[in-house]
């Protein structure tokens, strides 16, 4: 069973809806929905009971519930005991999260940065939901976390700083029958390819679906990265979306090429996040990694 599917029905039976558990994973209501079909596939079981216009849990729903929490406070300590499992005794390391487009805009700089504070330190970037990494940042467990800012996001404990707002596009591969289409009604039916998980912020293809009502995209496959993302679309017939313009800086080499489309694809905003106990002297990574995004 998947447990960020129990995670999400944790976040549902908490909120109170489908709309606010996603809010709060920053994740769309369709990967929300969709988890919660396949939570009762798996335990072959009614998880909400209709009352009036509400949705209430059923026991069952309740009890697997339960069982996820027991399971989280479990495993909660494990990834802070292997990452401390790695280092010697005294090495200092910085931990950072980011999204997978993040990475490749920002990670050269915060190596650089780094190196210059920590010649001999580790620096480790790791990946997850912007809801992760946040919990990570709180746990201690990061010193900073770079992700797209989930939508209606409030402030916790945490501080951000905007670093830049996301232009996506769609590509193709070179020749691909939809490479001149110019509206997104023309590439409804197409198959997809992402980079990250379904649902999540970045995946802006399947917000542009939902709020024109339509079906949800046909995502067919899922990558790690953008290097593995755009290497199966240049070699496949399916479409992708970047982020960035610097994701795609020489189309012709990679034999893709950028959809000519009339309408824009929802875009959103890519921060900083980190605790007020992030040591001083990385201010100054922070000054550098707003200036980067303004160059």
């Amino acid at each position: 069973m998947y447990l960020k599917h129990l995670q999400y029905l944790q976040l549902v039976i908490q909120h109170g809806s489908q709309a606010a558990a996603a809010r709060a994973a920053g994740v769309s209501q369709s990967a929300i929905a969709q988890a919660m079909q396949a939570l009762e596939r798996q335990l072959g079981c009614v998880l909400f009971e209709s009352a009036g216009r509400r949705k209430l849990p059923t026991a069952a729903a309740l009890q697997a519930a339960r069982r996820a929490a027991e399971l989280q406070h479990g495993a909660a300590p494990l990834p802070g005991a292997w990452d401390a499992s790695l280092l010697a005794p005294g090495v200092p390391r910085l931990r950072v999260g980011m999204a997978p487009a993040a990475a490749l805009l920002y990670a050269p700089a915060i190596e650089r940065h780094w190196r210059m504070l920590e010649p001999d330190g580790l620096l480790r970037i790791v990946g997850g939901t912007a809801q992760e990494q946040f919990a990570a940042l709180e746990r201690g467990e990061l010193e900073l976390a770079i992700v797209p800012r989930p939508r209606g996001w409030r402030a916790t404990g945490l501080r951000s700083q905007l670093l830049h707002t996301s232009a996506p596009f769609v590509v193709a591969r070179r020749g691909h029958a939809l490479a001149q289409a110019e509206s997104l009604e023309q590439i409804a039916r197409a198959g997809w390819a992402v980079a990250g998980r379904v649902g999540t912020a970045g995946n802006t293809i399947e917000e542009a679906h939902r709020v024109r009502g339509w079906p949800l995209p046909r995502v067919l496959a899922q990558c790690a990265d953008y290097g593995a993302l755009l290497n199966l679309v240049a070699h496949s017939e399916l479409l992708c979306t970047l982020p960035h313009p610097a994701l795609l800086s020489d189309p012709v080499q990679a034999e893709l090429v950028r959809l000519p489309l009339r309408e824009g694809l929802p875009r959103y905003e890519v921060s900083a996040f980190w605790t007020p106990a992030l040591p001083g002297r990385f201010g100054a990574l922070l000054k550098e990694l707003r200036g980067l995004a303004k160059a």
